[in-house]
């Protein structure tokens, strides 16, 4: 006649068992979250490189129609240049 007895589980590994699954769930929430993070973050730098590049382009599109209206008009078109403020300190 055979004898069976349950198994039994230490109650170190259980411990362990429940501390790794704790882990391992906080591990793939916060892998969750970054992913979507980075997701969100991709969407915003397309929507803005599409902006960007529309307003260089329009201001592309602008020069070039205000050199236009200037030839047409017999007129000379200067582009905007730079403003440069140099500033000196003079001791004593």
């Amino acid at each position: 006649m055979f004898c069976f007895r349950a198994k039994t589980v230490p109650e170190n590994i259980l411990k362990k068992q429940q501390r790794d699954a704790k882990l391992l769930k906080h591990l793939t929430d916060t892998r969750a979250a970054e992913k979507k993070a980075r997701a969100e973050s991709r969407k915003v730098a397309a929507a803005n490189a599409i902006k960007y590049a529309k307003e260089y382009a329009d201001a592309d599109k602008a020069l070039i129609d205000a050199k236009r209206a200037a030839k047409k008009a017999g007129n000379f078109y200067v582009e905007a240049q730079a403003k440069i403020a140099f500033v000196v300190r003079t001791r004593g």
